[in-house]
């Protein structure tokens, strides 16, 4: 009735009044729908966080012997180099595929080893490496070389259950360790809740080189020690726990395991549930197009910097994963070398050397380049899972076997339960795996030994869960209420205003 009357003045003074009341109000209105606005196109999310009693799948564990070679290919290198120092003599003296594709390797770089290693020895670490002899060897030769499943893997139970070995371990290659193996549970889509390290996962594994050969004098073996490297001349397992289904990367991830201790390794699952565009950036495959395994951002990472890579240097890294739709030579590809080499240390052969090796600084340049540049990282494109399954691994260890008698035990299950010995009848190796694996000497053979044992420490599980925080539901009932607060307001404040200046025109 107030405002009634002040309209009903011939003041402009009120009537300027209402006008600012009413252009307050809708500028009010205004301000509040665009924080409205830009709160939702903000997209944000909240985070959960909630342990709860779940089963999950158990882990996948991938073992890798330190000593990637096998002990009699290893022992027959040695030997003939002490027989001859003259490598091509060796070339087709022997009836061992890897030993002859060795020697052959091994002697196109002879003849500059002796002539320039005391004036570029980095140069000759770097090329008489692991790595360079698995990039020019095939494949299947060196797979043939290399530890074998029967005769790394003792035992194997999970729970009180027996493994299948044949069928619940599956080879993988890595071209520093070689022959890897990785353990799935039969069931691979089979969760379990079940914890203790009695329901656990149980191996024993001869990991250890106390059958090698010893020489009194310093030799080393080009191609069996990797320059540089923070893994070389260790002794033991590499293990690798990861989800079921994915890539393991054993230079990357992992834990060390002395032959001659018994290691724990306690999980405990952890579950993230992130929200995908517009609201968070997760993803469910990998950006480079390989559906091979299930996606992780670590094997996503390594497969664009070997996409790096190979722009960067023309060629790629052996110890990557291959990129789908790029093909490249091995930087490590020695193939350039003529067989000219092998017996003389000529410009050209030096030549393609110092190529070999620029290609291989030029790899080590483009990591260091790539993982110090964080813009590089986030133009991959690898952003986490939408729906991850990760495990947060605790590690003890403890001497094994116990000494004195406690320790008989484990020979005799080794050897008479497991029939170790057995496994290499038939063999070139089996007379020398019966003169080391004796009772009077158990005590410094068990040394060559480990045990592990993968178990799930907490059956609960933690589960990170991402939502949306302002719905549009929200959004909507925000709009009503500041159009009620604000411009219901006016409305009814100019419908005041035009129904008094009706009736006084009316009127007057």
């Amino acid at each position: 009735m107030a405002g009634k009357r002040v309209l009903k003045s011939k003041s402009n003074i009120a009537h300027l009044f209402w006008l600012l009341v009413c252009l307050a109000a809708i500028a009010m209105f205004c301000m509040q729908m665009a924080e409205v606005l830009q709160r939702y196109f903000s997209y944000p999310k909240k985070v959960t966080v909630e342990v709860i009693p779940a089963q999950v799948p158990f882990p996948a564990v991938s073992l890798c012997n330190m000593r990637n070679m096998d002990v009699h290919v290893l022992n027959t290198l040695n030997r003939k180099f002490i027989e001859d120092h003259n490598l091509i003599n060796h070339i087709n003296n022997s009836d061992n595929d890897f030993v002859r594709e060795y020697m052959k390797l091994s002697a196109k770089y002879g003849p500059l080893w002796y002539k320039y290693q005391g004036k570029y020895p980095l140069a000759f670490q770097e090329v008489f490496s692991r790595t360079t002899y698995s990039a020019n060897i095939p494949q299947h030769i060196v797979s043939s070389a290399a530890v074998q499943l029967d005769e790394f893997v003792v035992s194997c139970y999970f729970g009180e259950y027996h493994c299948n070995t044949t069928n619940d371990f599956t080879l993988f290659f890595d071209p520093y360790y070689f022959n890897c193996f990785t353990y799935n549970m039969a069931d691979p889509g089979q969760a379990t809740s079940s914890g203790g390290i009695e329901n656990g996962w149980s191996s024993v594994l001869y990991s250890g080189s106390g059958i090698l050969d010893r020489n009194k004098d310093i030799r080393v073996l080009p191609g069996l020690h990797e320059s540089r490297s923070a893994m070389s001349a260790n002794e033991g397992v590499r293990v690798v726990i990861h989800p079921p289904g994915t890539i393991p990367f054993p230079l990357t991830e992992g834990f060390d395991v002395p032959p001659g201790f018994s290691a724990s390794f306690g999980i405990r699952p952890r579950q993230i549930k992130r929200i995908g565009p517009p609201h968070g950036n997760c993803i469910t495959s990998n950006p480079f197009g390989d559906s091979s395994s299930q996606y992780r951002v670590l094997s996503c990472q390594k497969t664009c910097l070997q996409r790096y890579i190979i722009n960067s240097c023309g060629c790629q890294d052996k110890t990557l994963p291959d990129v789908p739709d790029l093909k490249a030579t091995p930087c490590r590809n020695a193939t350039d070398f003529p067989d000219s080499c092998m017996t003389d240390a000529s410009d050209e052969c030096l030549k393609q050397f110092f190529h070999l090796y620029d290609r291989i600084q030029c790899v080590r340049s483009t990591k260091d380049r790539f993982m110090k540049n964080s813009s590089l990282l986030t133009d991959c494109g690898c952003f986490p899972q939408c729906d991850e399954i990760s495990y947060d691994v605790s590690y003890s260890l403890s001497k094994w076997p116990a000494s004195g008698y406690e320790g008989d035990a484990a020979f005799f299950d080794i050897f008479y339960i497991e029939g170790f010995r057995e496994r290499f009848l038939n063999t070139p190796k089996y007379n020398m795996v019966m003169s080391y694996f004796r009772e009077d000497n158990r005590e410094k053979t068990m040394q060559d030994f480990a045990r592990l044992n993968v178990y799930i420490a907490d059956s609960n599980v933690i589960v990170t869960q991402e939502m949306e925080d302002y719905p549009t539901t929200q959004l909507l009932s925000d709009i009503v209420g500041q159009l009620g607060l604000w411009i219901g307001i006016c409305i009814i404040v100019l419908a005041v205003i035009l129904h008094v200046e009706c009736s006084s025109a009316i009127l007057g």
